[in-house]
C-alpha cells in the first residue's frame, strides 16, 4: 500500500494562552493526529514535524510555519496536510486558491478533521470554497464593526490609539498634557507664524536642539529623540490634536482631551500653510504655463480652459472646450500660433530678434478662434480690422483633435537638437563607411553603441525632409525626442508620410 505522508498545520489568530501547558494549537494537534490515526488503513503516516502559527492572522499568508510547510511540499516530502478547521489555513478565498493550486501542482492534497472533505475530489472543493466564503464574510464583518466603533469613538471625542503624539502621556483615562514636550509643541507653532516657512522651522529646531517623541517600548527597544524632519514638521503642524480635536476621515470632533495651543493660533498656522502651498503650486506650474488660458474661443464664442494631466514622469497641456468635447494639445496649438506670428513679422518685414521668445510673442494674442476650417488670431492693440487666419482641418482622436495646418507659408521654430543629432548620424555613418566599428566610434565619442545603432537611421532621411527640417516646416509631432521612440521606414515614401503629413 502507497504511503501518504501527513503533516499537520495548526493556527491560533492571537497570542492570548500560548504560554499554557496544553494550548489552542495543542487542541488542534491532538483531533488532527487522532484523524491520521483513523486513516491509517489507507496508509496514512504522521511525519514528526510540526508547523504551528500561533498569534498570526489567518488574513496574511506570511506565517514562518505555513511558508516552512509550502517549501517541504514543493520539495515533494509531504503528500496530504491535516488542518482542524479550513480557516486554520486561510481566511482569505484568494489565498486560499492559491494555496490549493500550489497543492495540485505538487499532487498533494488537503483535508479538514471537523468538516470531513478533502481537496482530492471535485465536491470537496466546491464544499470547501462556499466554507471559505463564508470565513471571509465573517472576517469583513468584523473588520466592519471595528471601524464602525472606532468611528462612534472618535465622534465622542476618544484618542483611539497609534502612534503617541508629542506633547501627550497615555493614562488609562486617555491623553494628558506632558508639560516639557508641550513647551516644544507651542515653540515649533508659534515660530512658524513669525518665520512662514517649514525649512526654516527646520533650520531654527535643529540650532534650538528640539527632538521628537522618544518611544521606549517592552522589549526595550527605543525609537525616536532625533532631530525633525520636514515631514515630522509638516506632520504636527498640521495634527488638529493640538488644539483638542479629533480627526477621522475628512471629518473633525471635539476631543477629550486637553488642548495645547489656542484655536486662534492654529487657524494661523494653517492659514500660513495653505497660503505657501498655493505659492509653491504657482511656481510649479510656472516652468508649464499655458499663455493662451482664457484667450482660445470656438467659432460660438464658448471659451476654452487650460488642462493638464501627467502619465509616469510627462506631463501633457490642453486646450479643453467648456463642454469638454474637444481637447486640442496645447503645446501643438501654441506652435501654429507662434509660426504665424513670426511669418507674419518675416512678410512685413518687421523688426524682430533672430529667436524670438515664444511667450513674448504668443502675449500679443488677445483672442484665437478656433473655427471648423481655420485659426483666426486677433491681435491686443491692432487697429487692422482682420485677424491673421491659418487654414487648418480637425483631425479626431479620442476626445483630443489633431490640427491639420496648410503650412505653405508658415515656419516653426527650428528645432536644432534635431539638425544637431541628424548631422551626427551623418558622421557616424562615414565613419562605418571608412571601416571603423560602432563599438570604437562609441568609445571615442563617450556614447552607448545602442545609442548610435538607435539613431543612425537619421543619416538615411529623405533629401525632402532634410530640407523640411531645415526650414522648420516639418510635421509639428516631429521632434527629437519623438524620433527617439519610432522606427524610421527604409523607403523614401513612407518616411514623407511621417515626416511631412
Amino acid at each position: 500500500m502507497k504511503k501518504v505522508r501527513c503533516a499537520i498545520y495548526t493556527r491560533k489568530s492571537s497570542d492570548e494562552g500560548l504560554d499554557q501547558a496544553f494550548n489552542s494549537l495543542d487542541a488542534q494537534r491532538e483531533a488532527c493526529e487522532a484523524y491520521v490515526r483513523s486513516q491509517r488503513h489507507e496508509g496514512w503516516k504522521l511525519l514528526p514535524q510540526r508547523y504551528d502559527d500561533g498569534g498570526i492572522s489567518g488574513g496574511t499568508m506570511d506565517r514562518p510555519a505555513l511558508q516552512s510547510l509550502l517549501a517541504e511540499l514543493e520539495a515533494g516530502r509531504i503528500d496530504m496536510v491535516v488542518v482542524y478547521k479550513i480557516d486554520r489555513l486561510t481566511r482569505s478565498l484568494a489565498d486560499f486558491a492559491r494555496l490549493v493550486e500550489r497543492f495540485e501542482t505538487t499532487g498533494a492534497s488537503f483535508v479538514s478533521v471537523t468538516q470531513q472533505f478533502n481537496t482530492a475530489s471535485s465536491m470537496g472543493r466546491l464544499t470547501l470554497n462556499v466554507l471559505l466564503s463564508f470565513a471571509q464574510f465573517e472576517r469583513e464583518v468584523t473588520a466592519e464593526r471595528i471601524r464602525d466603533k472606532i468611528a462612534a469613538s472618535k465622534k465622542k471625542g476618544m484618542w483611539m490609539g497609534g502612534v503617541l503624539p508629542l506633547g501627550y502621556d497615555k493614562t488609562d483615562a486617555g491623553l494628558v498634557i506632558n508639560k516639557a514636550e508641550a513647551e516644544i509643541v507651542r515653540t515649533l507653532f508659534q515660530a512658524y507664524v513669525v518665520l512662514g516657512s517649514v525649512q526654516k522651522l527646520k533650520d531654527y529646531a535643529d540650532a534650538a536642539g528640539l527632538r521628537t517623541k522618544q518611544h521606549e517600548f517592552a522589549s526595550g527597544r527605543v525609537t525616536g529623540g532625533q532631530p525633525f524632519r520636514t515631514g515630522h514638521l509638516y506632520q504636527l503642524l498640521s495634527n488638529p490634536l493640538y488644539c483638542g480635536k479629533i480627526k477621522h476621515r475628512d471629518q473633525v470632533y471635539d476631543g477629550l482631551h486637553e488642548a495645547i495651543i489656542s484655536e486662534a493660533l492654529w487657524i494661523r498656522v494653517q492659514d500660513t500653510m495653505a497660503h505657501n502651498r498655493v505659492a509653491r503650486k504657482t511656481r510649479k506650474n510656472a516652468a508649464n504655463p499655458s499663455p493662451l488660458a482664457g484667450k482660445v474661443f470656438d467659432g460660438q464664442g464658448r471659451s476654452f480652459y487650460a488642462h493638464h494631466a501627467r502619465k509616469g514622469q510627462r506631463r501633457y497641456r490642453y486646450y479643453v472646450s467648456a463642454d469638454d468635447q474637444v481637447r486640442l494639445p496645447a503645446s501643438e496649438l501654441e506652435q501654429v500660433v507662434f509660426n504665424a506670428l513670426v511669418h507674419r513679422l518675416q512678410v512685413q518685414h518687421l523688426p524682430s530678434k533672430d529667436e524670438p521668445s515664444q511667450r513674448e510673442t504668443l502675449n500679443q494674442v488677445e483672442r484665437l478662434v478656433v473655427g471648423s476650417n481655420e485659426l483666426a488670431i486677433h491681435l491686443a492693440g491692432n487697429d487692422e480690422t482682420l485677424p491673421i487666419c491659418i487654414p487648418l482641418s480637425q483631425r479626431r482622436r479620442g476626445v483630443e483633435r489633431k490640427l491639420v495646418l496648410d503650412r505653405q507659408n508658415t515656419r516653426r521654430k527650428l528645432d536644432r537638437v534635431l539638425i544637431r543629432r541628424i548631422i551626427q548620424a551623418m558622421d557616424w555613418l562615414d565613419f562605418i563607411k571608412a571601416g571603423r566599428s560602432i563599438g570604437d566610434i562609441a568609445n571615442d565619442q563617450d556614447v552607448s553603441p545602442s545609442y548610435i545603432t538607435h539613431n543612425l537611421d537619421l543619416a538615411f532621411l529623405s533629401p525632402r525632409i532634410l530640407e523640411a527640417i531645415s526650414e522648420g516646416s516639418q510635421a509639428p509631432h516631429i521632434s527629437a525626442y519623438q524620433l527617439s521612440k519610432i522606427s524610421i521606414p527604409v523607403k523614401w515614401d513612407e518616411q514623407d508620410a511621417i515626416f511631412l503629413s
